[in-house]
């Protein structure tokens, strides 16, 4: 990456100014150290770089090579991460390449070609090159442009019934003058067929906004977009993604995929080489009608065309990620959701305790904390969980007729070529109480267009998963699944503050248990042949539906989409 540093000459300018006010005794030794570090400051390499969304096969990798022994001070309980720290990690392997797998190389050397341009610069190469495909790229102002078109094709059977899914899109990636990246994803998707889940519920896929369609076709986009500032080991930009916070291969409890991205100024800074500090503000949406603010337009003397405007809602989060020691990884954070006004100075302050400002709002907001711990302190072995408090009385957690507590806890296990080589095996285990996520005020509820921030389970509901997966080449990723689901109801909102609370899993209950296998081939760069089937045992008391049986098959191709 270019850099601005100031020219050498400049740097031995100032060398006799300081020596003569030292020489003077005008400045002090402390005033001393305070110019050599601003200098230091002002000649540090000034990087450009991108957040590169969490579903990139990169953060599988380092996750394995962490655990493996082969990484350390790797941290990801808040991703995205930005493509200059991953590649900062893959450059730390490289004295690493000979304890790797066969497997692990190949995938290694693939990794590097897709982060050539990244590795180069930090390589010192003042115009670094990249070396993979891009249907477009040319140079910008000390920096270079890429564009690609993107697209899937998915076919999915249930039984008797089906869907296909048909996307394409454009993704466009760079730098430019060189403090500045950018990154844009657009993708357009349609999906027609008997078998269409159209609010995406008890899934993990990704909630939507429908643009179009009715019955058996439905119609959405999803549009990404960010603009970052690096300036020394600040990483400033204003964006439109998702956050992904908390440890989960299943889901996570913080912040996941579920809900449609939102807009967001972000700050992500290394404290020190052991210690992260990253701090977001977003703008949510509501979806609940402002009555004062909406009215008919007048426009026409024949219809009437009503303007419907939704209560404003914001979110403000921020977490420190902390290594203490090889092998442990402590994740700390807080959230806050109000609305129905408009931005709150307050919560734009990224170490204020959040907590405390809603005391000093009086109490009007939704504050949740959450924490992670992750733990590799024996070879080929992780050990993870998250915690999710929505709220929680210390006084009465252990009496059951007085305790109200909305908390959730993720825990798992996953080892790495502990019988065969290039061999997974993970299990899973995530629980949330009733009402977890929710609030008396709809305004300050932990969604986003009504799709929970947090895991796709939702409150009142608990998800066992078994995983095996298995990769006998690089390119290939074979797997096999068992996932018990399980969801109770949800009444009035009320209960949430009466005591006693109501107990975990109350009906009426909804149960699933899915036995799967699925394969993965990559046969290009960014391009996917996937394959699954699972067999469903679906019961469900609101329905009246007992044990019943369902065969699911899917194949796609995809190019592109991660």
């Amino acid at each position: 990456m270019r850099t601005t540093c100031l020219e050498n000459r400049t740097v031995r300018s100032l060398t006799p100014t300081t020596r003569e006010l030292t020489a003077k005794g005008r400045v002090s030794n402390r005033a001393k150290h305070l110019i050599l570090s601003l200098i230091l400051f002002v000649c540090s390499t000034f990087s450009q770089s991108i957040y590169l969304p969490s579903s990139h096969e990169v953060y599988q990798f380092l996750r394995r090579m962490e655990s493996r022994g082969l990484l350390q001070q790797y941290r990801d309980a808040a991703r995205p991460l930005s493509r200059r720290d991953l590649a900062r990690h893959l450059k730390d392997l490289a004295e690493k390449a000979k304890q790797m797998t066969s497997v692990e190389r190949d995938i290694y050397e693939f990794l590097k070609g897709e982060f050539q341009y990244e590795l180069s610069s930090l390589d010192g190469d003042s115009e670094p090159s990249e070396i993979r495909w891009h249907l477009l790229s040319t140079d910008l102002p000390k920096g270079i442009v890429h564009l690609d078109l993107i697209g899937q094709y998915f076919y999915r059977s249930v039984d008797k019934e089906s869907v296909r899914l048909r996307s394409q899109g454009a993704k466009i990636t760079g730098y430019v003058y060189d403090d500045f990246g950018f990154y844009f994803n657009f993708i357009d998707n349609r999906e027609v067929g008997k078998a269409i889940n159209r609010p995406k519920l008890n899934i993990p896929d990704p909630g939507i906004i429908q643009t179009g369609g009715s019955g058996d076709v439905l119609e959405y986009d999803m549009t990404e977009a960010q603009l970052t500032w690096q300036a020394g080991e600040f990483q400033f930009s204003l964006e439109k993604m998702q956050n992904v916070w908390g440890l989960g291969r299943r889901g996570t409890l913080a912040f996941s995929e579920k809900a449609p991205s939102y807009p967001q100024i972000k700050l992500r800074v290394p404290l020190a080489s052991w210690i992260d500090f990253v701090y977001f503000h977003a703008e949510l949406n509501s979806q609940i009608i402002d009555s004062v603010r909406s009215y008919h337009a007048g426009s026409s003397p024949t219809r009437d065309f009503f303007r419907s405007v939704n209560r404003l809602k914001y979110l403000a989060a921020h977490q420190l990620e902390i290594t203490p020691l090889n092998g442990l990884d402590i994740a700390l954070g807080e959230s806050i959701v109000y609305g129905d006004r408009g931005v709150d100075f307050i919560y734009l302050i990224p170490i204020m305790y959040f907590k405390g400002a809603e005391h000093y709002n009086r109490d009007t907001d939704n504050t949740q904390w959450f924490f992670s711990f992750d733990i590799n302190a024996f070879r080929n072995v992780n050990v993870y969980s998250s915690i999710f408090i929505d709220e929680l009385n210390s006084d009465e957690i252990l009496n059951p007729t007085r305790e109200r507590n909305q908390v959730g806890y993720t825990i798992g296990l996953q080892t790495y070529d502990l019988m065969l080589e290039n061999l997974e095996f993970l299990v899973e285990y995530t629980r949330l109480n009733p009402w977890v996520y929710s609030h008396k005020y709809p305004s300050t509820n932990f969604t986003n267009n009504g799709y929970d921030l947090g895991h796709w389970i939702g409150q009142n509901a608990d998800n066992l998963f078994l995983g095996l997966t298995y990769r006998p080449m690089r390119a290939l990723v074979l797997g096999g699944s068992y996932e018990i689901y399980r969801k109770g109801g949800l009444k009035d909102i009320a209960y949430q503050y009466a005591l006693p609370s109501q107990p975990f899993l109350y009906g009426p209950l909804r149960e699933e248990r899915t036995l799967g296998i699925e394969a993965r081939y990559q046969f290009v760069r960014d391009g996917f042949l996937d394959v699954h089937f699972r067999s469903r045992t679906l019961s469900d008391e609101s329905a009246r539906i007992d044990k019943k049986a369902t065969a699911e098959f899917s194949i796609g191709v995809r190019y592109g989409v991660w």
